[in-house]
C-alpha cells in the first residue's frame, strides 16, 4: 500500500484537475447542436473529442506514472520540501496564460491571442532567441487559422481584426 502522500503527489494531482477540465472540454464539445454538421463529413464533434481523448491520455499517464523532474529531486533533497512559488513560476503563469487567452479569444480573436500564448510559452519554456519564438508563433498561428478557415470551412473568432480587414 502506497503511502497517502506519495499517492497524492502534485503530480497527480494536477493530472485530477486536467481530467476534471477535459471532461468538461469534451462534454461541451458532444453538445455542439447537430445543425453544424453535413452528410457524409465528420461532424463537428470530431475534433474536441479527439483534443479531449489525447488529452484524457496523457493526464492518466501522469496519474500512472507521475515521475519528478530532476530539478525538483535536486531541490528538495536540498532544502528538504518540495519547490515552492518562486521555484514554480512558469507553471502558475502559463495556467493563467491559458485562462486569459479563453477570456479574450472572442474579443481579440484566433490568430492575436494564439501568436502571443505561443510566443509567451516559448519564452516560458526556455527559448532564448526571441526572433524564432515570435516567428514561429505567427507562423503557426496562420497556418491553423488558414488550415481551419479555408480548408475545414469552420469559423474562428477574428476579434478585432475583423474590424481592421473589412473591406
Amino acid at each position: 500500500m502506497l503511502p497517502a502522500k506519495r499517492l497524492l503527489s502534485p503530480t497527480r494531482l494536477e493530472a485530477l484537475v486536467i481530467l476534471g477540465l477535459v471532461a468538461g472540454y469534451v462534454w461541451e464539445g458532444l453538445n455542439i447542436p447537430a445543425f453544424y454538421s453535413f452528410a457524409g463529413v465528420p461532424g463537428p464533434t470530431v475534433f474536441p473529442f479527439t483534443i479531449g481523448a489525447a488529452m484524457a491520455a496523457a493526464a492518466l499517464w501522469l496519474m500512472i506514472l507521475p515521475g519528478e523532474p530532476a530539478k525538483a529531486k535536486i531541490e528538495s533533497s536540498e532544502t528538504g520540501g518540495r519547490p515552492g512559488l518562486r521555484e514554480n513560476w512558469r507553471f502558475f503563469l502559463m495556467w493563467a496564460l491559458l485562462i486569459a487567452y479563453l477570456l479574450l479569444l472572442p474579443q481579440l480573436g484566433f490568430i492575436i491571442c494564439s501568436t502571443v500564448l505561443l510566443a509567451a510559452f516559448f519564452f516560458l519554456l526556455g527559448e532564448k532567441r526571441w526572433y524564432l519564438g515570435i516567428s514561429i508563433a505567427v507562423v503557426f498561428s496562420l497556418a491553423i487559422y488558414f488550415l481551419f478557415a479555408k480548408v475545414l470551412q469552420i469559423n474562428l473568432p477574428m476579434g478585432i481584426l475583423e474590424t481592421l480587414l473589412r473591406p
